[in-house]
């Protein structure tokens, strides 16, 4: 399977996780997140700091998703067409997995 081009990784269509220093206005401005930690759909990219992140001109994208279960994944790469992310259980989650 062929490396993705950038431009077409999954947007992140929204970020309800108000304390991260990519998120501004819920929408994610990190170049390309990180989801999943083998056992939860966590955004491993989150960072609860009173730090600016990312370039407020970009449009957060999904990077890498390590969670293989999920229907949207192949080759450890998300398919989805855009995800949201959000608090689950506690913690950030991408809300948009779907267990296969």
């Amino acid at each position: 399977m062929a490396a993705t081009p950038v431009m077409q990784l999954p947007v992140i269509s929204e970020c309800a996780a108000e304390g991260c220093a990519y998120n501004h206005d819920h929408a994610c401005h990190a170049a390309a997140i990180t989801v999943g930690d083998l056992d939860s759909p966590v955004c491993d990219t989150y960072l609860g700091a009173d730090l600016e992140g990312g370039e407020p001109s970009t449009t957060g994208r999904v990077g890498a998703c390590k969670m293989a279960d999920c229907r949207h994944n192949s080759g450890l790469e998300c398919h989805a067409p855009a995800i949201t992310v959000g608090f689950e259980h506690e913690q950030v989650d991408c809300l948009t997995y779907a267990h296969k």
